[in-house]
């Protein structure tokens, strides 16, 4: 694994040298400015009405789960403000800061934690992209982002057409990385590549493969421990006829507006060694994107498996492969509506655990999910200007079984809020705005 992981580091390395090597006899010349650049500024929202119904908190010492008050809650879920440019040729830089959740109630049913009445920022993106290769072909991301593998995880959450991401996305970032934004320090390798075939007009390969550090197994989240092993994630999409996108770029769309007529199949995966945590962890799965006219479908089935060990109260040693799965489908058609566009769709997401008591306890043991949920979403879009101004209007179901673990138990999503603790969660009818400016 860490021979893997030292050739991947020197592939990166010769490739750069490769691309830096000057002639030393000449008079050194520095790399020439953009004269056109000038930062970009964006800023992104989500203001969400939500009414929240059926959450129920448990009550630890009546064994009970108590329900709260059906509510009104309004929020920013997501905000970010972006800064982004290209100071050289080839050489691009994104930087994005976020202030999500503001407004949230962490007694509504909605996701996510709770951003308080005085709000933090951090930063969400830190990114430079270096397009090495005269073509698409070869391109060097570096920074603070995510690991290109799952298309609902790299997708943007302006860029989804149910009204919240799946959140499979949630049990892949954890997974992965260890925390639901989904983001790691690391460097990957990336490109396009294209050629004409007989049947359809077109074929492209995206290919990207990066190494990570996650560091948020040990030491309250601050530290890989003293067991150390990167993360290696990655992702091949073959689109047939229009492709996904012209230029390279790790952000990616679902809805183009009638414009694209083609399909695209992905295979995703990670793997990592040895930490504090666990012996080894891996996640693989497919994943599509179909456009035909009007027609927006999407989905992907991810598997994981963390290897891990543990003492039982024999005080012998269980060594043991905790395994889960999570995907969604979803669908949309869009539909003329004067100068605009009205877009229906639903999203199903299941996540699917261990339910008896041993594989729970060893899910336990290495902090894999358990359990089962799943979600329902079913609404209308109506775009005023493509992705960058929306509105939305859609109902969400969530359903939850925690399995032999029962009541009280934390053991996904379903069960479990920050803040909080265990938890049945509602559902809830939301109307938002999502905008880009």
């Amino acid at each position: 694994m860490k021979k893997i992981e030292l050739i991947l580091l020197l592939a990166i390395f010769m490739a750069l040298s490769a691309h830096s090597q000057t002639d030393t006899s000449k008079v050194r010349q520095w790399l020439t400015r953009n004269e056109r650049f000038v930062p970009e500024f964006k800023t992104m929202v989500q203001f969400w009405a939500l009414y929240s119904t059926d959450m129920k908190v448990f009550d630890a010492d009546q064994k009970r789960y108590d329900p709260v008050d059906d509510r009104l809650n309004l929020m920013l879920r997501r905000a970010r403000f972006v800064v982004s440019g290209e100071p050289y040729r080839n050489l691009k830089y994104t930087v994005a800061f976020y202030y999500d959740q503001i407004g949230r109630d962490i007694l509504a049913s909605g996701v996510g934690g709770p951003n308080k009445a005085d709000p933090g920022a951090g930063v969400w993106d830190a990114f430079f992209q270096w397009k090495i290769s005269k073509n698409e072909s070869l391109n060097l991301v570096g920074g603070w982002f995510r690991p290109q593998m799952q298309r609902e995880s790299i997708t943007s959450g302006w860029a989804t057409n149910s009204f919240e991401k799946s959140m499979s996305q949630n049990y892949v970032r954890n997974h992965m990385v260890g925390t639901g934004p989904g983001r790691a320090m690391g460097v990957n390798l990336g490109g396009l590549t294209q050629w004409n075939m007989v049947v359809v007009k077109k074929a492209t390969l995206n290919y990207n493969l990066g190494i990570f550090n996650p560091v948020t197994t040990a030491l309250s989240g601050a530290s890989a421990g003293e067991k150390f092993s990167p993360l290696l994630a990655g992702r091949l999409s073959l689109s047939l006829g229009d492709p996904e996108m012209s230029s390279y770029g790790i952000g990616y769309d679902i809805n183009f507006f009638n414009e694209r007529e083609g399909g695209s199949f992905d295979f995703n995966f990670s793997t990592q060694g040895e930490t504090d945590l666990f012996k080894s962890s891996r996640a693989y799965g497919p994943g599509l994107l179909f456009n035909f006219g009007p027609l927006n479908l999407d989905g992907e089935w991810i598997w994981m498996e963390r290897e891990g060990e543990r003492t039982l109260e024999n005080g012998s040693l269980r060594r043991f492969t905790s395994t889960s799965s999570t995907g969604h489908v979803r669908v949309g058609t869009n539909i003329p509506a004067g100068k605009f566009v009205v877009e229906p769709t639903i999203m199903v997401m299941q996540f699917n655990g261990a339910m008896d008591a041993a594989g729970q306890a060893d899910a336990a043991a290495v902090k894999h999910s358990s359990g089962r949920e799943t979600t329902f979403d079913i609404g209308l879009n109506w775009y005023l200007d493509e992705k960058r101004l929306k509105v939305m209007l859609h109902y969400t179901w969530r359903r939850g079984d925690a399995g032999d673990a029962g009541d009280g138990s934390q053991v996904n999503m379903y069960f479990h809020q920050g803040g909080v603790g265990a938890i049945r969660r509602g559902d809830w009818l939301g109307l938002g705005v999502n905008a880009i400016f």
